[in-house]
């Protein structure tokens, strides 16, 4: 045995896994692989770069120059005269958010592509007009950036503009001036709070123990567009508050720019609605109406985030910790993230959350874009806050309520940290939110793939993989979404549910919606729906999407006529059109879906696809055209398929919360067209859904596991073997003389650290220490 192949054996390795380190060396002239120390070969172009360019690129971010161009060129303009910060108004002109909008998809393919230039950087803005008579919502496209020429009215054939201004998304003032209104609380029933919760209103709400939640009404509960009506509910000012809901609230008028005709149209007080406060007083003090007595708590653990009970491990012991042994394996720069085989770009919409584009993977392009369309959350109960809450999450502006991540609580402190600027309404500083993404590389501890073999030995993998991690906290829930690369070609987009729930004030007509969970409240069931738009380029875009459906075969046994035999076959069926692509899960008639460029064979004549593969489904229980179910029409299917239209850009809308009536944008229209899909540029949008019945466990924190939903997509013939198989990750043992080597190898050696100065430099190279800081801009 030569001394190499000795070598090898006690690392547990075959020169077979080192192959891609080999450089000529050895005792034996036929000895051709060098083995070399780990980190020795990192590129020095493998950085972390999270300064903002002078010349962005096509799906960059708004610059805060950009930013900065856009707010001086509103307010100049002598047909939109936005109000500065200190002059806004809920009869102003208003700047709500100023978002990037992406150039045509066809010009951007030829910059990417080489064959034009960049096309010019615009920006879609909203704008609360009410200064206009009537008052509406408008959305601009400004440009070009950073020297802003215009702004125009956006228009697309399938989304309305300008829109009522009864449908605004939320505004910070809006909320503000509903305090004088709701102040009449303490002029008018002070007592009824003091007698029936133990709450003092002095001198008013805002100095009380009290706390409120907002419901809004859609209008497809209240059948009229230019209406805006939202229950306002007292809670207790207790950690977390919304789980301290008192059975008080206001359903309060807030159509109109005009403050003084903003008004209170009900009252609901211990299970019952009273047309005015003065009716509910003059009822509660004649002994008419029914009372109730709730004492203030006295033990407030269950909803406080502080740690409770006995501690474990009893003696403080530190969780493992991950470490980059020879430094990160993938790079940053321009939000531009390079990973072994992978690349993408990615940025976060103020309107619509956390975006991803041109993804490719040995540098074919796998999809232009995968992105977060829609959140909504809809309740059921039959009192007033249950009954009618059906959130549609970007009325809130969902990249707007992203949240500083914390190391080493949502991501590994080596984690690289990227923040985030947006346009301020409130002030001419930008807002500005630390860590809103985080980047790391993590092995989970599963493989990707293992066998053991008796007579050749050992092969497998665990799975490393990059994440690129968002967080949204929606008022009582948080959203952790994850973009997962993996590294045998296989993107995973995953979408987890945690924070608070949402209960409401014990009534015995709610016990048919939840469990009782404290004394006073119960957890409502409610739906979790999350939309994304996937739009795929495999091999180019000129694709098809085809199912392969399991069908059950049933043939005669050729030894004997009497007997049957039953098997599993499959049929391929191409879909033709966008209603004929329609998807709804259905157990009894299971399938792949397959997206591919019949253009593009393997070797053995088959197509290279990409399968898409979405086993988060869920049913969507409210019937069609009913109530607010048009304002989340994308819910009826689990997937939907359309040809690629730059007007189609979002299958939701900031105004969907209140849009119910008569929806902005009605994402049936995309496919009701019914265009031919054979070989056009195809956009997956895809639904995810589960329905949650709260339970204790769910107090205080809902916990994210067993609360996720995701999707994959998966590489199906794309390639001609296992993408991961030359990984320099792969571990290999082979047997030898009888005796399996069960040494755990690697592609590398770990080097022997004998100067001081290689501890100073790189502990983590030998010592495998926990470091404490992190990439962070």
């Amino acid at each position: 045995m030569s001394f190499k192949t000795s070598f090898l054996l006690l690392l547990g390795l075959s020169s077979s896994s080192l192959i891609s380190c080999a450089v000529t060396w050895g005792e034996n002239p036929n000895d051709h692989e060098e083995f070399l120390f780990c980190g020795s070969q990192v590129p020095n172009d493998l950085l972390i770069d999270l300064s903002e360019p002078s010349q962005p690129g096509p799906f960059h971010d708004l610059t805060k120059e950009e930013i900065q161009a856009i707010r001086r060129f509103l307010e100049k303009d002598p047909n939109i005269k936005a109000s500065k910060s200190e002059d806004i108004a809920l009869n102003a002109s208003v700047v709500q958010t100023a978002d990037l909008y992406v150039a045509r998809k066809s010009q951007v393919l030829r910059y990417l592509n080489g064959s034009g230039d960049q096309p010019p950087r615009q920006a879609r803005v909203m704008m609360l007009r009410g200064d206009l008579t009537p008052a509406v919502v408008q959305e601009f496209i400004c440009g070009p950036l950073p020297n802003v020429q215009q702004c125009e009215l956006m228009n697309h054939k399938y989304r309305r503009n300008p829109a009522q201004f009864s449908v605004r998304p939320f505004h910070k003032m809006e909320f503000l001036n509903v305090y004088d209104l709701v102040n009449a609380i303490y002029d008018k029933v002070p007592h009824i709070l003091k007698e029936s919760y133990d709450e003092d209103v002095y001198p008013s709400i805002f100095y009380s123990d009290l706390n409120y939640g907002f419901t809004p009404v859609g209008t497809g509960l209240l059948g009229d567009i230019n209406q805006r009506k939202t229950w306002f509910l007292l809670t207790r000012e207790i950690p977390f508050y919304e789980l301290h809901f008192l059975d008080f609230g206001l359903l309060l008028n807030l159509a109109s720019s005009n403050l003084s005709e903003w008004s209170i149209d009900q009252v609901w007080y211990a299970g019952r609605t009273y047309s005015s406060l003065e009716e509910l007083d003059a009822g509660y003090r004649a002994n008419t109406i029914p009372k109730i007595k709730v004492e203030r708590p006295t033990d407030t653990l269950f909803s406080s985030l502080r740690r409770r009970g006995k501690p474990v491990p009893e003696k403080p012991q530190r969780a493992p910790w991950p470490v980059e042994p020879e430094g990160k394996r993938y790079s940053v720069k321009q939000r531009v993230v390079e990973y072994l085989d992978w690349s993408f770009n990615f940025r976060m919409s103020s309107f619509t959350g956390p975006l991803l584009y041109d993804i490719r993977f040995r540098n074919e392009t796998i999809a232009y874009e995968v992105s977060l369309g829609e959140i909504s959350v809809f309740y059921s109960g039959s009192v007033p806050l249950p009954q009618v809450t059906n959130y549609v999450d970007s009325a809130e502006f969902v990249g707007l309520h992203s949240r500083a991540l914390v190391p080493g609580g949502d991501c590994p402190d080596y984690a690289t940290f990227v923040n985030l600027t947006f346009i301020s309404s409130f002030q001419e500083e930008l807002d500005l939110i630390d860590s809103a993404f985080c980047i790391f590389e993590l092995n989970n501890g599963s493989p990707l793939r293992s066998h053991t073999s008796g007579d050749h030995g050992y092969e497998g993998m665990l799975d490393s993989s990059l994440t690129l991690r968002s967080a949204l906290t929606i008022d009582n829930y948080d959203y952790i979404i994850d973009f997962i690369f993996h590294q045998n070609g296989v993107m995973e987009t995953r979408f987890q549910s945690t924070g608070f729930i949402l209960p409401s004030f014990l009534r015995e007509s709610d016990r048919n919606y939840g469990f009782r969970l404290q004394e006073h409240f119960i957890g409502n069931v409610h739906h979790h729906l999350a939309q994304f738009k996937v739009d795929l380029d495999i091999l180019g875009t000129r694709n098809r999407l085809e199912a392969l459906e399991f069908t059950r075969v049933e043939s005669e046994d050729p030894k004997d006529s009497t007997k049957r035999h039953h098997k599993l076959g499959v049929r391929r069926q191409l879909k033709q059109s966008e209603l004929e692509a329609v998807y709804d899960y259905d157990f009894t008639r299971p399938q792949y879906l397959l997206v591919h460029n019949d253009q593009f064979k393997t070797k053995n004549g088959d197509m290279r696809a990409y399968r898409v593969f979405a086993p988060s489904v869920s049913k969507h229980y409210l019937p069609e055209n009913i109530g607010n179910e048009r304002s989340v029409s994308w819910a009826r299917h689990q997937m939907v398929v359309t040809k690629h239209k730059d007007d189609e850009f979002s299958s939701s809308s900031n105004y969907a919360m209140f849009d119910g009536a008569d929806p902005v944008v009605d994402f049936s229209n995309f496919y009701k067209d019914n265009d031919t899909i054979v070989d056009e540029d195809l956009v997956l949008w895809i639904t995810c859904g589960m329905h949650h019945i709260p339970h204790t466990e769910d107090l205080p924190v809902t916990p994210a596991v067993g609360n996720h939903l995701s999707f994959f997509l998966m590489p199906y013939n794309y390639f001609e073997d296992e993408p991961s198989s030359h990984s320099g990750d792969t571990i290999y043992q082979r047997n030898q003389e009888g005796s399996q080597e069960t040494k755990k190898g690697g592609q590398c050696i770990i080097p022997s650290v004998t100067l001081e100065e290689d501890l100073q430099r790189n502990p983590d190279m030998v010592l495998e220490t926990f470091r404490t800081g992190y990439a962070h801009g």
